[in-house]
């Protein structure tokens, strides 16, 4: 069955506060946010968002850099703090370097610090750098303040984006 898309004015409101405060270095970035109307999966879990970077004509013909793109059929299930987190999430994946010799922004994907499954953080703890940046981070901010008690039900894990 084909898919349906249609535009994502509220993943792009709540973008447009993230920007400014998290990720200044988009604000030229040309971003286009799209529903589909329901996830992909990989791997048996939910893909709830996914980014990818435009270039060639592509870019050209859809004046943009980046689209962004948004399962709606997980969007509705979700509270409006984990909306503003998979926005946020979806953003950290673009980035943006200026270039020293014509100033012109290079835009980019970038990857998650951390790829790993939780059964091996147990096991064998922080055995990567990565891990131990990420486990520092965890231990420095306190999770009863961000933990929801809503919990919402999504069968298993969910992956929030899928790699390009």
């Amino acid at each position: 069955m084909a898919k349906v898309y249609s535009s994502a004015e509220t993943v792009e409101s709540i973008a447009g506060g993230l920007i400014p405060n998290y990720h200044p270095e988009l604000a030229t970035a040309r971003i286009m946010y799209a529903f589909v109307d329901k996830a992909s999966q990989k791997g048996g879990k939910d893909v709830l968002g996914k980014v990818r970077k435009l270039a060639g004509l592509q870019e050209w013909a859809m004046e943009r850099d980046f689209v962004i793109e948004v399962a709606l059929d997980k969007w509705n299930e979700l509270s409006e703090s984990q909306r503003t987190a998979l926005t946020d999430h979806l953003l950290e994946r673009c980035f943006g370097e200026e270039e020293e010799e014509s100033g012109a922004m290079k835009w980019r994907l970038r990857e998650p610090d951390v790829q790993e499954f939780s059964t091996i953080l147990e096991r064998h703890g922080a055995w990567h750098e990565s891990l131990v940046g990420f486990v520092t981070v965890a231990h420095s901010i306190n999770i009863d303040d961000i933990v929801e008690e809503e919990t919402v039900e999504q069968g298993s894990t969910v992956q929030t984006t899928e790699p390009n």
